[in-house]
């Protein structure tokens, strides 16, 4: 319904704006021979703001042990919970917002990580999405200024 004071449909210039500044990486991890260590994938610049990432198991991981897999970034957020075995099944889907749903901003570059712990995994993939603002998208540009006295 439009809102009479403000014009017809006004605020969609706004969520459009915001929505159209947020970027998506997607790329792809395979696991299939990963040893119990952290490889890092993807690069983003310092600046960057993650708001929520994804992943889609699309391959099922096996282990000849009790494999674990954490995603994310280095810290505590937009890190995501260790992932047991059963729960990377082919479908599944696992995402930061479960654990944070906290933007993440990234004072130094940093890398989206993949930690397998407790066994080597012998198979398996992830489809990764990450949501983000790059350095600056969120500037001001030609809004309005107000000057302090």
């Amino acid at each position: 319904m439009a809102n009479p004071q403000y014009g017809q449909n006004k605020a969609d210039n706004v969520i459009n704006d915001i929505t159209s500044k947020i970027k998506i990486k997607k790329f792809k991890i395979d696991f299939g021979v990963q040893a119990a260590t952290t490889v890092t994938t993807e690069s983003f610049a310092a600046g960057s703001i993650v708001l929520w990432w994804s992943a889609f198991c699309s391959e099922t991981a096996t282990s000849g042990g009790g494999a674990t897999l954490q995603l994310g970034f280095t810290g505590t957020k937009q890190l995501g919970p260790v992932i047991v075995l059963a729960e990377l099944a082919s479908g599944k889907v696992h995402t930061s917002l479960i654990t944070d749903s906290q933007p993440l901003f990234l004072n130094a570059a940093d890398t989206f990580d993949a930690t397998a712990a407790t066994a080597d995994f012998t198979a398996g993939m992830v489809d990764i999405e990450v949501y983000y603002l790059e350095p600056g998208a969120m500037a001001a540009g030609d809004g309005n200024t107000y000057i302090t006295a």
